[in-house]
């Protein structure tokens, strides 16, 4: 069967788009995930923090809304999140197309390019403070360091967390 060059590259984007979307495991248990710029309200890691075991949060790239402006995890400061005309940031008075995170069920808080120490307990999810997500481009790469992805079923060297849905090692 012959693959035609148009349906080798769409299929070869694919797998690029997969990669990147998904979480890729570093030294020192750091794991790197991608936040696009479209994406509403956040990228769930699938780490899950539990009491006591904090994690470092780092983060770089570009956001890129369709004001033509572009920002970095940091976000604008010049741009005023407590006025909107689209339905309301994700987090008030943070900085504008910042790169956000929520432990669990606490409140959005701004992390930026870090590094960044959150602690709680929960799922870790990211997000961009924004009010519009459908013209946007772009995102940041954050990276997670403090825990191995799964339980680490005997193997007690290191942290791990996650992925959710169970609360404990069996």
């Amino acid at each position: 069967m012959r693959i035609s060059k148009r349906w080798t590259l769409l299929l070869a984007a694919s797998a690029l788009a997969l990669i990147t979307s998904t979480s890729a495991v570093g030294a020192a248990g750091s794991q790197t995930y991608t936040v696009g710029s479209l994406t509403v309200p956040g990228v769930d890691t699938g780490v899950v923090l539990k009491q006591g075991k904090p994690v470092t949060v780092t983060a770089t790239g570009e956001f890129c809304p369709g004001t033509g402006y572009c920002a970095g995890p940091d976000g604008s400061g010049s741009w005023n999140s407590l006025d909107t005309t689209y339905g309301g940031f994700t987090l008030p008075g943070a900085p504008v197309y910042g790169l956000l995170a929520r432990v669990g069920s606490a409140p959005w808080v701004h992390v930026g390019s870090g590094p960044t120490t959150l602690a709680g307990e929960g799922p870790l999810v990211f997000a961009v403070n924004d009010d519009l997500y459908i013209d946007n481009a772009g995102g940041f790469t954050v990276t997670v360091t403090g825990c191995y992805p799964g339980w680490g079923n005997g193997d007690d060297k290191h942290e791990h967390c996650g992925p959710p849905g169970r609360s404990d090692k069996p």
